[in-house]
């Protein structure tokens, strides 16, 4: 494994390696539930079900979540939206304080 001197990077390199390792955490996680689900299944099917649900009974149904449209944009740094449900993010509350107004974080309002 190399070695990353991680005082040398700056916020947006350790930021970016960061994203990759989430990445790369989940993608191990989804090949080793596949592996796990295979062996599973070839356990269920070799005590004479036909299936691993046939064992395990039914799954719940997954909740349906409805997406947040982004209704505001933090003008200082774009990759910081929210939607209009909730609590608003620290950075809002701070922009706020700094002056902004709601209608200058809108997204419609800025360019």
């Amino acid at each position: 494994m190399t070695h990353i001197d991680f005082e040398d990077l700056s916020l947006q390199e350790l930021e970016a390696i960061q994203r990759e390792v989430k990445k790369a955490i989940i993608s191990y996680q989804n090949r080793q539930r596949k592996v796990a689900i295979a062996k599973m299944t070839a356990v269920a099917k070799d005590l004479g079900f036909s299936s691993l649900s046939d064992v395990i009974g039914p799954q719940m149904p997954q909740r349906n979540y409805f997406a947040i449209e982004p209704v505001y944009r933090n003008p200082e740094n774009p990759d910081q939206i929210c939607g209009n449900r909730g609590r608003k993010p620290l950075w809002f509350n701070d922009l706020l304080s700094r002056g902004y107004t709601i209608d200058q974080l809108r997204i419609e309002n800025q360019n």
